[in-house]
């Protein structure tokens, strides 16, 4: 056990097995993510020495020791602007209207891949945040659930335009919510009502916002969750099964409905899952109107 002498908080190492698992299932995920972006991963950074957690980081004593998830969070951070550099100058590219089409294509391919690189940064920096601190960080203002589920709807709509997305709003009044939170909730659940249901149906997203609570769920047809699966649908680096061949499964680091489930405990909210095969699969969300 070691203390830090900046922040005076007192950490336990893990045990070096621990390390070694650790290192493995991370280096696994990123050439993974890296293989199926089309990279080619470098022996360089997946290598033992650059990703292992070794006890080389404790240094003299042990005092000066950084636990594996603020790395993870400090790396993250490092990568976040070259990355949002890159996906900006691409952006700002294609507006030019002399671009050969090879080129443009290119460069929509750069973009993309900036933005998906971007989004699993995302992730990691919320999980990072959630398991460092407790909770995920939350602004809460009073906002209206119908304008929230909107925007994403529509965003989906647009990014999705050959699946029907429904949005039922059974009452506008205003909830005490993070507009920007809520969106990333319903942008994710959304979007595994799109992948993991079935195409020929559509999704149903609904609002509804009583006396003291607000419901929104999201709801798809297609195959049923097994009962043995949905408790662990909510834990980090967790996937559900698509079908399909490997280009169409779910991208990503499993760690959605992870950060979906800290973002409605941070409103003080709950989360279920319903499925079943006369009902489809419903995930209801319960937010208090106000927190006390």
């Amino acid at each position: 056990m070691c203390r830090n002498r900046q922040t005076n908080q007192t950490y336990s190492p893990l045990p070096l097995s621990e390390k070694r698992q650790a290192s493995s299932f991370f280096q696994t995920r990123l050439q993974t993510q890296l293989t199926r972006d089309g990279a080619v991963p470098s022996s360089r950074v997946l290598s033992d020495q650059a990703l292992k957690v070794d006890d080389e980081l404790t240094g003299i004593g042990g005092e000066s020791w950084v636990p594996p998830i603020q790395v993870v969070g400090i790396v993250g951070h490092e990568l976040r602007n070259p990355l949002s550099a890159i996906a900006a100058l691409a952006r700002v590219t294609l507006s030019r209207e002399d671009l050969p089409g090879d080129v443009r294509e290119r460069l929509a391919q750069m973009e993309r891949a900036a933005q998906r690189s971007l989004a699993i940064i995302g992730s990691l920096l919320d999980f990072t945040e959630s398991r460092w601190r407790g909770a995920l960080s939350t602004r809460l203002v009073l906002s209206e659930p119908r304008e929230i589920a909107g925007r994403v709807v529509d965003e989906m709509r647009a990014a999705n335009p050959d699946r029907v997305i429904a949005l039922e709003v059974r009452s506008p009044e205003p909830v005490e919510m993070d507009p920007a939170r809520i969106e990333q909730v319903l942008s994710n659940l959304i979007g595994n009502a799109i992948t993991h249901g079935a195409a020929d149906t559509p999704v149903e997203v609904a609002v509804d916002v009583g006396e003291t609570e607000a419901l929104l769920s999201v709801k798809n047809q297609g195959p049923v969750i097994p009962a043995e699966q949905i408790t662990s649908l909510f834990q980090p680096f967790i996937q559900g099964a698509a079908d399909g061949p490997p280009t169409e499964r779910p991208r990503g680091l499993g760690l959605g409905l992870y950060i979906v489930r800290e973002i409605v405990n941070a409103h003080g909210g709950t989360i279920s899952v319903d499925s079943n095969d006369d009902r489809g699969t419903t995930f209801l969300i319960r937010l208090p109107r106000r927190r006390s």
